[in-house]
């Protein structure tokens, strides 16, 4: 498939698989499903080419739930983690709370621990699903995977390879070519920019 052939279709599904190994690297594989029909892989940099693929069996849907999602606040007093085991400590040995383990088998709530106020961040991804390609962006001086731009704004991109536990592999995206330029530069170059001077 040409890359100029995905201007115009539909971001339908994204598909995720990872590998992660502890002391290695974490590697992933996206499969970007179009209009319903077929799974692609994000091209590296300017390609003509883009890589039409099956989807694994073992592959997760990043659509699967697109609600918003909690994060919880614990410890309102800020306190150091070894001020809260501290006192965790002295509570275990009261006599009260010893007697009450002993009997009942009930060991003491570290109340630092539990939440004390939920915010509902928003799930970005629900403003990827369903939307057209409208260009594909890439740097030149670059080895990484390109950028498919979308009619919203957005860009997604991949990185297939990472440090262990750094949660930098997978699908990536940018709210706009501002917040990409921001990152990396805005020497960029645009698919639709380069078929308009040929």
């Amino acid at each position: 498939m040409q890359t100029e052939e995905i201007i115009g279709k539909t971001v339908t599904n994204i598909y995720s698989l990872v590998t992660a190994e502890v002391g290695c690297l974490d590697t992933v594989e996206c499969f970007i499903e179009l209009d319903n029909t077929y799974f692609i892989d994000i091209p590296f940099g300017n390609s003509d080419n883009i890589w039409l693929k099956e989807l694994n069996k073992d592959a997760i849907s990043l659509f699967a739930d697109l609600s918003d999602y909690p994060v919880y606040h614990l410890n309102k007093d800020k306190k150091k983690v070894d001020e809260i085991a501290d006192n965790y400590q002295r509570q275990r040995q009261n006599i009260l709370n010893r007697l009450r383990k002993f009997l009942f088998g009930q060991d003491i709530v570290i109340k630092d621990y539990q939440p004390y106020d939920v915010e509902y961040k928003e799930n970005k991804l629900k403003h990827i699903k369903d939307r057209k390609v409208v260009d594909f962006i890439w740097y030149a001086d670059d080895s990484d995977k390109g950028f498919f731009l979308l009619d919203n704004g957005y860009l997604i991109s991949e990185t297939t390879v990472a440090p262990h536990g750094t949660g930098l592999a997978g699908l990536n995206y940018f709210e706009s070519l501002e917040n990409l330029a921001d990152r990396r530069g805005n020497l960029y170059l645009k698919l639709t920019d380069e078929k308009k001077v040929k």
